[in-house]
């Protein structure tokens, strides 16, 4: 399943976005120097910290910059836990329920873990899917928010670039009649520049983060999704050659199809 190359992809997106603005400010030669503004800068990132901060409750902020991390780790591969599923399959079949007990114990993944200790423990099918899709309905909760805390700065950024340029635009209006030229240029700097900021922090920093996030939570659920159905194959007493099949057949399809969305996309 393809959780590989996260790393790889966050760097090569971080490359490419800090080659594009040296590009761009080396082309711009002498003057690349005023297209840096704190002042400008201060206003459309530090209002759109200061949005999404009264917008979210100080644990969704929490949580969704710890996702940040993610950004820059490899899901592992859902191959070992299917076969460390069957294996415990394999075990129950064997009617060895000790082995497969301590073998469950052992198991780093919660949701596999409690998923089989639940089919060993012979919960009505019904009751076992319920459980478990109710931890897949919470990830999916829980990282839903984190997203939507960087799509909500993705809107706010371009709004204060906005907000900066009215700001640089008063300033510059208030100075023509005084006929100081130094003094509307510098305003009409502030003006242009805070919109320049705050397209770059909402198309190259804010939304691509929300949308590696979103990638990564449908991701995860695919691998829920397919562990799940392994869970319940064995609490329907399927052997293992039948699980492992039906699981493996189930993750390359997955892979099939990612690889011809990737394909239309790219002759799109």
């Amino acid at each position: 399943m393809p959780f590989r190359g996260n790393l790889m992809s966050t760097l090569a997106g971080i490359a490419g976005t800090v080659g594009l603005l040296w590009f761009s400010l080396t082309e711009a030669g002498d003057t690349a120097v005023y297209y840096w503004d704190p002042a400008s800068l201060a206003i459309v990132l530090g209002g759109t910290l200061a949005a999404t901060v009264s917008s979210y409750r100080t644990g969704q902020l929490v949580t969704g910059f710890r996702s940040l991390g993610a950004l820059f780790r490899d899901e592992p591969p859902v191959e070992p836990d299917i076969q460390r599923l069957v294996a415990v399959v394999r075990l129950v079949q064997a009617h060895q329920v000790q082995k497969a007990e301590a073998e469950i114990a052992g198991i780093g993944n919660p949701f596999l873990r409690l998923g089989l200790q639940l089919a060993l423990d012979n919960t009505p099918v019904e009751d076992l899917q319920h459980m478990m899709q109710f931890r897949i309905e919470k990830l999916i909760e829980r990282e839903s928010s984190d997203i939507k805390v960087f799509r909500t700065m993705g809107e706010f950024a371009p709004a204060f670039g906005m907000f900066g340029t009215l700001l640089g635009l008063v300033g510059m209006l208030q100075e023509l009649g005084s006929g100081d030229l130094l003094s509307i240029g510098r305003n009409m700097a502030v003006a242009l520049i805070t919109t320049v900021y705050g397209v770059i922090l909402a198309n190259l920093v804010f939304k691509p983060i929300a949308n590696k996030l979103e990638q990564r939570m449908v991701q995860r659920v695919a691998m829920l999704n397919v562990l799940l159905d392994g869970i319940l194959l064995m609490r329907l007493g399927r052997n293992a050659s039948t699980v492992e099949d039906a699981l493996t057949t189930i993750v390359r399809n997955y892979q099939d199809e990612i690889r011809d969305t990737a394909g239309r996309e790219a002759r799109a």
